[in-house]
């Protein structure tokens, strides 16, 4: 009878623990965590609609995402896209694979993955972000300065994240 008791403590205490592991993660659908163009500083959302099932590399564990292009007049784009995870260690998996060559920096808590390059030509710059079980990639374009696309895809991630722990998801460590 004690080792029944015992056992039960444990798939009790078991229970409880994995709780507390998912706690954390984001328990919402990915649409809510699309920032607004006012909350980026975009004029406008020239599309939004459900994210494509990502490559072979970044698919495992992948729930479900959503995507949108913002514009800023003519002289700057964005896409956004987020991708939901069933947990923080298939959402980390897929941030490593998505550019393991880029520059690497914490902020804030979000794990963050950059590259600065063109596209079509003009200035571009590109950032992968993760923390709990939410991935989030973002590429400015545009006739701006460099440093300026950066801050904008900053912005557009930090936006994801305030969102999304506004919606259940704890702090980023």
């Amino acid at each position: 009878m004690a080792t029944v008791k015992l056992a039960f403590s444990f798939a009790v205490l078991a229970g409880v623990f994995a709780a507390v592991a998912t706690a954390s993660d984001y328990p919402g659908k990915a649409q809510a965590l699309m920032p607004t163009p006012k909350e980026i500083g975009y004029s406008q959302v020239i599309e939004f609609r459900p994210a494509k099932r990502p490559a072979a590399k970044l698919a495992q564990g992948w729930q479900s995402g959503v995507a949108a292009i913002f514009a800023k007049g003519t002289t700057a784009e964005a896409v956004a896209t987020i991708f939901l995870y069933s947990n923080n260690a298939a959402a980390t998996t897929a941030w490593r694979h998505a550019c393991p060559t880029c520059a690497h920096v914490l902020v804030k808590g979000v794990q963050m993955r950059y590259q600065a390059g063109s596209a079509n030509g003009a200035p571009a710059f590109r950032n992968y972000t993760v923390c709990h079980n939410v991935y989030a990639s973002v590429v400015t374009v545009g006739s701006e300065s460099a440093s300026k696309l950066a801050n904008d895809a900053g912005t557009i991630a930090g936006w994801v994240y305030k969102r999304a722990m506004g919606m259940g998801m704890s702090a980023c460590t």
